[in-house]
């Protein structure tokens, strides 16, 4: 056979073997995608995978795209919160006022400045305070309801269960009205971990984008689906922890730096076309993210930038990549699944014991195929801003190796010891009733009854296989079943008793 007909055989072997692979492919493809996506059973260990390989990913980001940051996160810190505030709840709003009027009147005053505080009006305490809460109240209020190039962005006031002053908050909101933007500050957690927000155009940050002026003009993002009836969530790069925010002390503002007047920032980071303003003191606005813990300012902020610089997805990629893998893997799984039950069935006690192995070696190169597909999570995320993630494509890999290929490859392997059977029972029987006789004993044999009690089960696992193999000399197989053995006891024990 000449090179260029052996190249075409082995296409058409190719070919034949993906279209006998390719119903179950579609269909294990098709039902993995239905529960992620449709169902969302695996968006637990998805977010995990996520947690995981953007934690990677917002490190070697950071090394690439760290002088290139869009947004100036300033905290106020613990510290900030005892010295200015004097850990005051709510906040004072004289010292707010102090800190967002060094902010918009910097020497290069943002572009954008997102508060997310709640600066609504306090509720009136008794005694003299309250003139001057009232009065700094005022003082706040008028400095927000002022026209200026610096766009604001406000968190919006949480509901007041007191009809009085809900009733107070709705007229606060309605005089900043045409001044100030309101927005949603809640974030969702998800199992724990805050990897995405829901993308809803009241969202903190997305008000944010609306209102920024330097936004590109026909970017795409998960706002221009809101059209559609499911909208998905909106992704937060990793990366935009370390490459598009910059956390700035409070201790930075020119407020806080009465020793100088007029006050030039030494920090340049104040200098950036947004200002984020939040709580950065105690644990009850923190969240776990793929770079830790972080506080809600800075999840807001990252999720801006995320909508500047969106991570996408592509569920028909994933699709696509399941597919091909299975059809890829499916000659490889079906041949290990057909080899052991060959092996499982032979006459040979030895070919037995080491049946197992090819599912040990099928196991090991469905686990290098995760790693594999991990990698390329890591890489698309890292260098293209698209999540593909792993979780489905190696369910689907696990449901095809050990489940579908495992049930269709003893089918055809029982078909075709049936088979060989019936061909050596029939040889037999041409040659006379004393040679099938003889033969129909030999399989018998070959396949013996046991009993299956607890007792006779037991004795069998301990005692009489190995007498059995070791009457019969068959050495090699006792080795593989000691091996098995002393394997499953080292299991239990490693299982139960080392923790």
């Amino acid at each position: 056979m000449t090179g260029h007909a052996k190249s075409e055989h082995w296409l058409a072997h190719f070919l034949s073997v993906c279209t006998h692979h390719l119903p179950a492919a579609l269909m294990v493809a098709a039902i993995v995608g239905i529960c992620h996506h449709r169902f969302h059973l695996l968006d637990a260990v998805d977010g995990y995978a996520f947690l995981g390989i953007g934690n990677l990913t917002a490190h070697d980001v950071s090394q690439d795209l760290g002088d290139r940051p869009t947004v100036a996160v300033v905290l106020i810190d613990q510290q900030s919160h005892e010295d200015y505030y004097r850990e005051r709840n709510p906040l004072d709003r004289c010292e707010l006022k102090k800190d967002l009027e060094a902010i918009y009147d910097l020497p290069k005053p943002p572009k954008l400045l997102v508060i997310d505080l709640d600066l609504s009006p306090s509720m009136p305490v008794a005694g003299p305070e309250n003139d001057a809460a009232e009065y700094c109240n005022a003082q706040l209020k008028t400095l927000l309801g002022q026209l200026r190039p610096t766009r604001t962005v406000l968190m919006a006031p949480f509901e007041m269960l007191d009809a009085k002053a809900q009733a107070n908050i709705e007229q606060w909101r309605e005089d900043l009205d045409g001044y100030v933007s309101f927005a949603d500050p809640i974030i969702r957690i998800r199992y724990g971990l805050v990897n995405a927000i829901d993308c809803s155009a009241d969202s903190l940050a997305a008000v944010a984008f609306d209102n920024y002026p330097n936004k590109p003009v026909r970017l795409k993002n998960c706002l221009s689906n809101q059209h559609k009836e499911q909208v998905p969530p909106l992704v937060i790069s990793p990366g935009q922890y370390f490459s598009g925010l910059r956390a700035v002390a409070l201790s930075e503002l020119p407020s806080r730096k009465p020793q100088c007047d007029p006050c030039v920032p030494t920090n340049a980071d104040l200098n950036l076309p947004v200002v984020f303003l939040g709580s950065g003191y105690g644990d009850s606005d923190t969240y776990l993210t793929p770079v830790g813990t972080m506080y809600g300012v800075e999840v807001h902020a990252a999720a801006f930038m995320s909508l500047l610089q969106p991570t996408k997805g592509n569920d028909g990629l994933a699709f696509v990549l399941d597919v091909g893998l299975g059809l890829l893997m499916g000659s490889l799984i079906d041949l290990s699944w057909r080899r052991y039950f060959s092996l499982r069935f032979s006459s040979s006690a030895f070919d037995r014991q080491r049946a197992p192995w090819r599912i040990l070696l099928l196991g090991a190169g469905l686990s290098i195929v995760v790693l594999m597909l991990t990698f390329v999570s890591f890489w698309l995320l890292r260098h293209c801003s698209l999540w593909l993630s792993p979780i489905p494509i190696a369910l689907g890999m696990l449901i095809e190796s050990f489940f579908s290929s495992a049930v269709r490859a003893a089918v055809e392997e029982g078909y075709e010891q049936r088979q060989a059977l019936i061909n050596r029972l029939e040889k037999a029987q041409s040659v006379g009733p004393d040679s099938f006789a003889q033969k129909v004993a030999e399989e018998r044999e070959q396949r013996p009854h046991h009993a299956h009690g607890l007792q006779e089960r037991a004795t069998r696992f301990f005692y009489l296989d190995f007498a059995r193999l070791l009457r019969s000399g068959q050495y090699w197989a006792l080795a593989l079943l000691i091996l098995r053995r002393l394997a499953f006891f080292l299991l239990l024990v490693f299982a139960l008793f080392i923790h």
